[in-house]
């Protein structure tokens, strides 16, 4: 009895409602709403065929690649969605969370046509292999409806198992602090030194004879005083000392050498150094509180070098190898870019849109990595992604290619191209497939047909470039083949491809 009172009261209240003209009552309790959708750039629906990151060859910031967040039709807003991971190497754009636990990020949708961007990358790591992970929408509108989402995330592992041609020979004989006694610390610093060798090209460069090369070490008061060393050993490639310093400034530093004399080439100089060194605080970088001595590839976030903890040292020790290389004014065409405030280089600003500057510190200040949205050499503070780790990106290797050095074309630099030139015959009324393949660029393509059409009965999938289908026409057709990459603003590549079909016997 006393549970039909409760149903007549809300069948009168509901009543109510409509004759007085006003919305029913909304009991949202345990209200489902709709789809949430994910779209890609080019306005395609990922939430069957999923999110593509990439990791890129080498030790590098790997691309963010941006996805919209799009509420469910019937959603009542303003509504919530928080995005989540149980990977702790994914990340979001900013404002967002990282940790062990994986990423978290609350966005805001203010109406029915909110399209909400959201960056998502991949902290990289030293395998080759591809990985899949989800991500994890969970959405709430103004009435408490929810809908929720898991999507998956393919990541294409572009390492190699190689080494490059470049050497960095690391030196800890002049350390004079016992800072370098701990394997921790030299197996660091060797890391870093080997992650920027990796993307330098052969350059053919002459052997450096014993004796023959001079490098100014700091005293371990660090920044005052020095004295000069020379090579004990012939070398070929670069030779970094690595040693402790303590000083008043607690700060570490990286230089080539001015002393020394310049790398050649078949008896032809070139305008790189043949030496530098590192020099690492020991007690902190900028504080007293020792260091961060890790290179766990999950641990990344850990590492945000503020002032109020301990430093990462991988993070230093490639910053200040960084200046040991290429980032210091002992390098004549630094020397003339910090002197124009910029590095005018075509290559530079095909990526970047501008040249990037150079302020007093030899730091590309101000500059925000195009891909990875990371902070460029110097500028490591800042960006659009949460501040972990540093690592190399995209434009400081541009930067070293137009100081002097040649890259090696790792896959971060090969240039977008579609691979298939010919595609199959076919018979009318048979199955046909055949597969579009390209490379380069930023690995989640997007193929089209640009001009012409394919025959009647067959289609092109836009995510895996498949052309399959049963055709009904015999002939042979022409068309334009488009595939686009990853990169908002360029126009991919076309191809004039051809399909002959022959009438079935």
């Amino acid at each position: 009895m006393e549970m039909k009172a409760i149903r007549l009261l809300c069948t009168c209240l509901v009543s109510l409602a409509l004759i007085s003209g006003s919305q029913p009552l909304k009991i949202a309790e345990g209200h489902s709403l709709g789809d949430i959708i994910i779209e890609d750039i080019f306005g395609r629906v990922l939430n069957d065929n999923g999110i593509v990151l990439v990791d890129w060859e080498g030790y590098m910031a790997n691309p963010a690649i941006k996805v919209f967040v799009v509420p469910p039709a019937d959603t009542q807003f303003p509504a919530t969605a928080v995005l989540t991971s149980s990977e702790p190497r994914l990340y979001f754009d900013l404002p967002s969370d990282a940790g062990p636990n994986g990423p978290s990020k609350t966005i805001t949708l203010t109406s029915a046509s909110s399209r909400v961007p959201v960056l998502l990358s991949i902290f990289p790591d030293r395998d080759t292999y591809d990985e899949d992970h989800l991500l994890q929408i969970q959405l709430t509108d103004a009435n408490g409806a929810q809908s929720s989402l898991a999507v998956n995330v393919h990541v294409i592992d572009q390492d190699r198992d190689r080494r490059g041609p470049f050497r960095i020979t690391v030196d800890f004989s002049q350390d004079q602090t016992d800072f370098f006694a701990d394997p921790r610390t030299r197996k660091i610093v060797r890391q870093a030194a080997e992650d920027w060798a990796y993307f330098i090209d052969d350059i053919s460069l002459d052997t450096v004879l014993p004796g023959a090369e001079s490098t100014f070490i700091w005293n371990p008061d660090g920044f005052v005083s020095g004295t000069f060393t020379t090579n004990q050993n012939a070398y070929t490639g670069f030779l970094l000392y690595a040693y402790g310093i303590h000083s008043a400034a607690l700060r570490s530093g990286g230089e080539g050498s001015s002393a020394g004399d310049f790398q050649s080439s078949g008896g032809v100089e070139l305008p790189l150094k043949r030496s530098g060194g590192v020099e690492i605080e020991t007690q902190g970088n900028f504080n007293t509180l020792g260091w961060f001595l890790t290179t766990g590839d999950s641990d990344w976030w850990e590492a945000s070098n503020l002032g109020g903890e301990q430093n990462d040292l991988y993070s230093i020790a490639h910053h200040e190898i960084g200046h040991s290389l290429a980032f210091n004014p002992a390098y004549p065409i630094l020397a003339q870019s910090k002197a124009q405030g910029f590095i005018s280089d075509p290559s530079l600003l095909a990526y970047h849109g501008s040249y990037p500057s150079i302020d007093t510190f030899d730091h590309l200040s101000g500059e925000i990595d195009n891909a990875s949205r990371k902070g460029a050499f110097g500028y490591e503070y800042f960006g659009d992604v949460p501040r972990g780790r540093w690592l190399i990106t995209k434009l400081d290797l541009l930067a070293l290619q137009a100081i002097g050095y040649r890259l090696r074309q790792t896959s971060a630099f090969v240039p977008l191209s579609i691979l298939t030139r010919r595609l199959p015959r076919g018979v009318v009324s048979g199955e046909y497939l055949a597969t579009l393949r390209a490379k380069g660029g930023i690995p989640f393509y997007d193929w089209t047909v640009e001009s012409g059409a394919l025959p009647v009965g067959l289609s092109l999938n836009s995510f895996t470039g498949a052309i399959s289908g049963t055709p009904n026409q015999a002939g042979t057709f022409n068309f334009t083949v488009r595939v686009r990459d990853y990169q908002e603003g360029t126009s991919g590549v076309s191809l004039p491809m051809s399909i002959t079909l022959h009438p079935r016997r």
